[in-house]
């Protein structure tokens, strides 16, 4: 075999070598990245989840002797377009309902049960700017007391930015 062709031939099998690793770092750099991105959501899931649980510790340390007031507060947020929302975005508007809404705690359970409306028009139609680089119009649509707790169900609708 003449070495030209030896030459040729230990070419080619480096760059299979050089190939295949490639290759294997994308394919590798891909499941990584996933990987973190699946860790990375779990981590805000939990923050939120921490959060939530420390205000509604601190809630019911403060008012553990008062029964007749509110002591939990609870937002379920649902699309009110045709595709949900990405876990972010659900997530960042609960949050943002919550806090406008955590004036209700503490308060009687029967100042609500009489005036419900006072309470409905803290978030309706409000909107909600910059969460993921969209704003969002939001509307109760089920206000709902057991015992203790507020349920809030709130629609939320991508509002339109106006130019300028």
């Amino acid at each position: 075999m003449p070495p030209f062709e030896q030459f040729t031939g230990l070419l080619q099998a480096a760059g299979l070598l050089a190939a295949g690793a490639i290759i294997g770092c994308a394919v590798f750099v891909s499941i990584y990245h996933h990987h973190l991105n699946a860790t990375l959501l779990e981590n805000r899931e939990l923050r939120a989840e921490n959060e939530q649980l420390i205000q509604d510790n601190n809630s019911y340390r403060i008012s553990k002797t008062q029964q007749n007031r509110i002591n939990r507060l609870d937002v379920i947020v649902e699309s009110g377009e045709d595709q949900p929302f990405d876990k972010l975005t659900e997530q960042e508007l609960e949050r943002r309902i919550r806090n406008d809404l955590n004036i209700v705690k503490g308060q009687k359970i029967s100042s609500i049960a009489e005036s419900p409306q006072l309470y409905r028009s803290l978030i309706a139609q409000k909107t909600y700017h910059a969460i993921m680089d969209k704003d969002y119009t939001v509307n109760i649509t089920t206000m709902l007391l057991l015992q203790t707790e507020l349920k809030v169900w709130v629609t939320a609708k991508e509002a339109k930015r106006s130019p300028g």
